[in-house]
């Protein structure tokens, strides 16, 4: 397979480097070091409530002083950026002229740099969240709402024969029965079926289920159990991804690489692309300079999209990814950039430090060592998950349906007002690109972050989340402009804020690659190699979120009703839960999952969320790939929201 991908591959190459940009091509021993720039200050303000951060000394602003002249990046003049650097066919050196190994990603004689074409096979089941929750929500909908059940009668015909094929309604073609004949795969839900129910609740806390995705759950509480160390003899490690339609799953939150600290090692990726999943495989990972020559200490060096490696759904694919000795690692961020920042997901080094503590430390004081080792351990962690988050809304929706055993199809039926809730949270977690119900954007703000379920969710002013479209700023087009950040925490425990810049301030390179061929996207993103550098010197940090009296979620589903306990089999209106319940317990067994482990918050808005503001002057023209890196430096994970 090598030989005949190189060959298309130099093939298509050849007439498309005239796309590749402006910077030069030189191939000599090495990237240099590019320095790192000076001044950057914070200055915390208001009472603490407040960050503010500068990015370099105001004659910048002018050039003087600065490595790269004024320059647009990302408007009519965009073609010859300043900020874009010779693209140097060699490894990049650190600080003092040393290679760092496995850190040039593709040449136009091999393309695909730090690994062998991947093992391919094909998955015997390719359906992922997504559309397993979207089953059971259906199937509850026919439960609990006449006209739902009647919609999905009027499309069954006994035995299927003659009817065509249809997977928009869950069809399955038939063998042996001629052409376009189909049936439906199971029996219509005339009553809330208990096994859907806990079918759902397992996908929502990842238990065990027959699915590639067994094991990762919705609810991101199980970090600390997701921790991994390098293998001293085989001097690889094995991270298994599952590529969605809105999502990177990981069985890795961590990796320990101290047993190769001064030796190069792999990353052994098997990636499950599972329905609507396509995408280019791309790991863009990040090295400090070599800390022998710093003391120790973490000094931002270079940063390189690894590869682009086209990825079709119901495939599974197994990578040997080459990496430079652990020394260097900071951290590997996996992205898709067709659904992006929706669709990542990144894998900290666990030997770093952040405020004190270890990063496998800070998931363990949040959510135990063990967070499902047992039933008790499990609540507990997810109990220090923010009501608001939508995984969560489902998962309460959900375990009251169990719990209950709730049934019944009028309007005002406790089933019917659960199902539309599980529904609702549904769509609410399918897209992080606009705030969930009940959390609402800053007008004063240019981008608001809602922190909860341990990921974030965003939205920037102007922009339609609802596409799914990748969030903008456009004015940040020259140096010179500041951003605005409201950041909102719905979670029971403190997170924090940190934003990166790649390239736009110590230059990036851009290496064509052409992946047409291969069904890949082409001229859209190139490899690139940047110097990074954080835009925040230190992390502003959120506070966690109180709760309010009885829950948001009890006020969301059933305004002033108070409690289910004791409802039995039968219950089916809010009047009847209020005489059988007698205001005895919180909806949706809430007061059961408040624990002693929920923290206190110093700084919260009227609606009861951690809240702190962020301001960032620019002082440097934008890279072109990407404006700015936002995420959580103490829970990094899913914890991501970038803007273009």
């Amino acid at each position: 397979m090598r030989t005949k991908l190189e060959r298309r591959m130099t093939a298509a190459l050849l007439p498309a480097l005239l796309l590749a940009g402006t910077g030069t091509v030189f191939a000599q021993d090495g990237a240099p070091y590019q320095p790192l720039p000076a001044d950057r200050t914070m200055d915390v303000i208001n009472d603490g409530t407040k960050s503010v951060y500068k990015t370099g000394t105001a004659e910048g602003l002018s050039g003087a002083g600065h490595p790269f002249a004024p320059s647009e990046t990302m408007g009519a003049d965009s073609t010859n950026p300043s900020n874009l650097l010779p693209t140097i066919y060699g490894n990049a050196l650190d600080s003092a002229g040393n290679e760092i190994p496995n850190t040039l990603p593709s040449t136009a004689e091999n393309p695909y740099n730090l690994h062998p074409d991947p093992v391919v096979s094909v998955l015997s089941d390719d359906r992922g969240p997504e559309e397993d929750l979207a089953r059971v929500i259906k199937r509850l909908k026919e439960a609990t709402d006449w006209r739902e059940l009647w919609a999905t009668l009027q499309t069954r015909f006994r035995g299927g024969l003659r009817v065509p094929a249809d997977p928009r309604r869950g069809d399955r073609e038939v063998i042996g029965r001629g052409n376009g004949a189909g049936q439906i795969g199971e029996r219509v839900a005339v009553r809330v079926d208990q096994d859907d129910v806990q079918f759902a609740i397992d996908i929502l806390e990842g238990n065990e289920i027959d699915r590639v995705y067994s094991g990762m759950p919705l609810l991101n509480y199980k970090g600390p159990e997701q921790m991994k160390v390098v293998d001293p003899e085989t001097k690889s490690v094995t991270v298994h991804q599952v590529w969605t339609r809105n999502a990177v799953m990981s069985d890795t939150f961590g990796i320990d690489p101290s047993n190769v600290l001064d030796e190069e090692w792999t990353i052994h990726y098997v990636i499950d692309v599972v329905a609507r999943g396509h995408e280019d495989f791309a790991p863009f990972v990040m090295y400090f300079d070599d800390p022998n020559l710093r003391n120790g200490t973490a000094v931002p060096s270079v940063a390189l999209d690894g590869t682009f490696f086209p990825m079709n759904e119901g495939k599974r694919y197994e990578f040997e990814y080459k990496m430079a000795p652990g020394r260097f690692w900071n951290l590997t961020y996996h992205w898709g950039w067709r659904v992006h920042p929706q669709r990542i997901q990144a894998i900290e080094n666990t030997l770093k430090v952040a405020a004190g503590k270890t990063l496998d430390q800070w998931e363990i004081d949040v959510f135990g060592a063990a967070p499902s080792s047992s039933e008790e351990a499990k609540l507990a962690a997810i109990s220090m998950i923010g009501d608001l988050a939508p995984a969560k809304r489902m998962w309460l929706a959900l375990k009251a349906l169990k719990e209950y055993n709730f049934n019944g199809r009028d309007a005002n039926s406790t089933a019917r007002l659960l199902v539309d809730e599980i529904e609702a949270a549904f769509f609410d977690w399918k897209n992080r690109n606009v705030l969930p119900r009940g959390v609402h954007d800053d007008p004063d703000s240019h981008v608001t972050l809602f922190y909860v379920n341990n990921t974030i969710y965003g939205s920037v002013n102007g922009h339609d989340g609802s596409t799914h479209a990748q969030p903008r700023w456009d004015e940040w087009v020259t140096r010179g402009s500041t951003l605005k950040v409201k950041l909102l925490n719905g979670d029971y425990f403190p997170h924090a804020y940190m934003n990166i810049d790649f390239g736009g301030l110590r230059g990036w390179e851009n290496t064509f690659h052409n992946t047409l061929p291969l069904n890949g996207q082409g001229p859209w993103f190139t490899f690139g190699r940047t110097n990074w550098m954080p835009n925040t010197i230190n992390p502003a940090i959120v506070p966690p979120a109180e709760l309010p009296e009885g829950g948001y979620t009890q006020n969301g589903i059933f305004g002033s009703a108070a409690t289910m306990e004791g409802l039995g089999d039968l219950a089916t209106t809010m009047e009847e839960a209020r005489e059988m319940t007698q205001g005895e317990k919180a909806t949706l067994i809430q007061q059961e999952l408040l624990l002693a482990s929920q923290l206190s918050s110093s700084n919260t808005n009227a609606d009861g969320l951690g809240e702190h503001d962020v301001e960032i002057e620019y002082r440097y023209d934008p890279a072109q790939r990407l404006r700015f890196y936002q995420f959580d430096p103490f829970h990094h994970g899913v914890a991501i929201w970038s803007v273009h």
